[in-house]
């Protein structure tokens, strides 16, 4: 268990029994005893839970009765009724989602009775694992009734208030399988520069406050996309037809306008409702190949734009570089149909289209923080702090151990050039790994000038999410206080509405990511054990060291695996105060440290926790970087 603070403490057997994963309590720690590992609670003073759903198997024993294995560390027998069961025509093994109802007061060491809410059934069967990472993260995968007849009303209207039509070539870019156009790109070379204009979808003109459309989304706050399905925060007559801007349809659209210097500054900025009719739908591997002069072909107007947009490109990505920019360009994971109908998992590279497009788009999300700023005094931002002074304080010592000093105070450009130092891949991994682990996580927050509210890992002092109000209600925020009419201000009532809803954003953008990463995860571990022989070695590499074993991840798949204590002794290691000392060159014993390459090979996959499948690797040697 850990605290608020960050300590950890030990709870005996017989404390825990009537605690279920996620119990806030208040404890007596025990008197410290400086022999032990760590701190012990001594008693239990009370418990305080909110109502969740808890999901996990439903099991018969032998005497008849029926109770739920928690998938979830839980010490509390959960038992479910027979007539429940039966309603719901479950069989053993099946899994359910139960209703765990709130409670707060003394811990109470007695076996809850809990009713079945959501039936999963197979784990093994097809599309189990979406709906399984959607229960668990909260995501109703079906509109209501309200939601929908307003979506189809809105998909239906005609017309409507009258607005300006831009006449502009705007091309859309995205991905092959992409069916929600929310934002569409123009430039043109001016004199002392460029014109740029972001379209974007005009979801707030058809998702209103107050309406059920507007209920529905601030609950969601996001779109989800798992492997193979997408759920929308708003249903597909309104994320895929009313609202997208498709190639030759005439869409409402809230247009950005830029006016860039040729070394990328931003001179003049506006914002404006118009109808635009996106010129051509161009994929990003299409545009890749035309940047990359490969024979790819366009009309005339679409070719002046992208030559005017790559130009702009070039700019803003040197101007990046020059503030200091990260860029891992890891392979992500990609699901490719295979003839039989299954599903293939592949791996894909960010092209030079893809960081076009982001450049873009984060030119649009730190012009309009500026906008919202300058007009409220406050913005709804997308905020990332620098690394906390101990993790960079860390990452500094480490560094050094590198031959590199980094500053005193956290740095984007330090790190850029940190990572650029490094002599070959396997340092650039490492360095990487140690990087990462330093960085704190961004989230929507509410903040004035006189507010740090900038974003760290994109050297921003202000940033914000304009650019998808289809897939994030953030982004519809940000929209309503755009264009809000002249005069408009918050008042402290609607001032501390926005702060809630803007935390609900956050909240449900997180459960959001752990959701897809979840499925993702698995399907990476199914795909990894059928194609790769147990035999095979493997390059791995060292993300977290325990007394226990260690965390590797395997290069190629991004596989998380678990590598024994067991193995590390076999092959010479030796474990001293929570440290690892493997056998190096010329009788040297050498630390083991987080980011070290590893040899390793696959040996079972263990099931004990069925929701949770962990992979055992064993060591085939140390990598050279350990042995140096």
């Amino acid at each position: 268990m850990t605290t608020a603070e960050g300590d950890a403490f030990y709870i005996p057997s017989d404390l825990v029994r009537p605690l279920l994963s996620g119990d806030e309590i208040r404890f007596v720690p025990a008197p410290v005893n400086p022999e032990a590992d760590g701190r012990e609670v001594k008693a239990v003073v009370s418990v305080r839970r909110e109502a969740f759903l808890l999901l996990g198997e439903v099991k018969k024993e032998a005497d008849g009765a029926w109770y739920l294995r928690s998938d979830e560390p839980c010490f509390t027998r959960l038992f479910l009724q027979e007539h429940d069961v039966r309603a719901h025509g479950v069989d053993d093994g099946d899994v359910v989602a139960v209703e765990i109802s709130a409670y707060e007061g003394q811990p109470v060491s007695r076996p809850l009775e809990v009713e079945i809410e959501r039936v999963l059934g197979d784990r093994n069967r097809d599309g189990f694992a979406q709906d399984y990472a959607l229960v668990k993260h909260g995501f109703q995968s079906t509109f209501t009734e309200s939601v929908m007849a307003e979506a189809e009303a809105l998909q239906a209207e005609a017309g409507g208030e009258p607005i300006g039509h831009c006449d502009l070539p705007f091309v859309t870019i995205d991905g092959e399988s992409t069916r929600d156009f929310d934002d569409a790109v123009y430039a043109e070379a001016i004199e002392g520069g460029w014109d740029v204009r972001v379209a974007i979808a005009d979801v707030s003109y058809y998702v209103r406050p107050g309406s059920a459309l507007d209920a529905w989304a601030a609950e969601r706050c996001t779109s989800v996309y798992l492997p193979g399905r997408t759920v929308p925060m708003l249903p597909e007559a309104l994320s895929t037809d009313r609202c997208s801007l498709t190639p030759g349809d005439v869409k409402r659209a809230v247009i950005l306008q830029c006016k860039l210097s040729e070394a990328g500054e931003v001179s003049e900025a506006r914002i404006e409702r118009a109808l635009i009719q996106s010129a051509a739908r161009l994929t990003y591997n299409e545009v890749a190949s035309y940047m990359a002069d490969e024979g790819q072909r366009f009309a005339a107007p679409v070719e002046k734009n992208l030559d005017a947009l790559v130009d702009v490109y070039r700019v803003l990505l040197k101007q990046r570089d020059e503030a200091g920019k990260l860029d891992f360009d890891e392979p992500e994971p990609n699901l490719e149909k295979l003839p039989d109908g299954g599903w293939k998992l592949v791996w894909e590279s960010r092209t030079e289209a893809h960081k076009l497009v982001e450049e873009l788009m984060l030119l649009a999300n730190r012009v309009t923080a500026e906008m919202l700023l300058d007009r409220y005094g406050a913005a709804v931002l997308r905020h990332q702090p620098a690394p906390e002074a101990e993790d960079w304080h860390d990452l500094r010592t480490w560094a050094l151990t590198q031959d590199v000093e980094l500053p005193d105070a956290p740095s984007m450009k330090s790190l850029a050039g940190f990572l650029a130092a490094q002599p070959d891949a396997d340092s650039l991994a490492a360095a990487s790994h140690r990087i990462r682990s330093c960085m704190r996580p961004a989230k929507y927050v509410v903040l004035d000038r006189e507010q740090a509210g900038g974003h760290f890992s994109l050297s921003f002092d202000w940033y914000t999410h304009f650019t998808s109000p289809i897939r994030r209600y953030a982004d519809l925020l940000v929209h309503r206080l755009l264009l809000a009419p002249a005069g408009y201000e918050l008042n402290a009532a609607e001032m501390t509405d926005l702060e809630r809803r803007v935390a609900k954003c956050s909240e449900r953008s997180q459960a959001a990511r752990l959701a897809e990463r979840g499925v993702w995860d698995g399907l990476k571990l199914q795909n990894f054990t059928a194609e790769v022989p147990t035999a095979t070695s493997l390059k791995a590499r060292v993300v977290r060291i325990t007394p226990r074993g260690l965390r590797v991840v395997i290069q190629g798949w991004q596989c998380a695996a678990w590598l024994p204590a067991g193995s590390l002794r076999a092959n010479g290691f030796k474990l001293e105060e929570s440290t690892w000392y493997g056998p190096g060159r010329n009788g040297q014993v050498v630390p083991l440290e987080e980011g070290y390459p590893m040899q390793v090979s696959w040996t079972r996959v263990v099931r004990e926790r069925p929701a949770y499948p962990e992979l055992n690797v064993a060591l085939v040697k140390a990598g050279d970087r350990l042995a140096a």
